[in-house]
């Protein structure tokens, strides 16, 4: 069994923010963190647009959707070493 996932991530004005994965080319939607967008009609990012900062409302968002602990964690560095 695969997992399926209710949300992907898309570059869109400088950060990378997730979308509901149903959007489609042309269609008009919303990311996560409530900015209006028109899925783009082109192939799939390529550096460094996949390289954009990710959005951190979406971010957010989408971890509370799959139950993943806010990032940074309490009690860590960004880098992932205890402070």
């Amino acid at each position: 069994m695969t997992d399926v996932r209710e949300f992907r991530w898309l570059p869109h004005a400088g950060r990378r923010h997730a979308i509901p994965t149903e959007l489609a080319a042309f269609d008009e939607g919303r990311t996560l963190c409530g900015i209006a967008v028109t899925v783009p009609n082109r192939p799939l990012p390529r550096i460094p647009d996949w390289c954009w900062p990710t959005c951190a409302g979406c971010d957010l968002a989408w971890r509370t959707s799959e139950g993943i602990p806010a990032y940074p964690r309490s009690g860590r560095s960004p880098s992932g070493k205890a402070s």
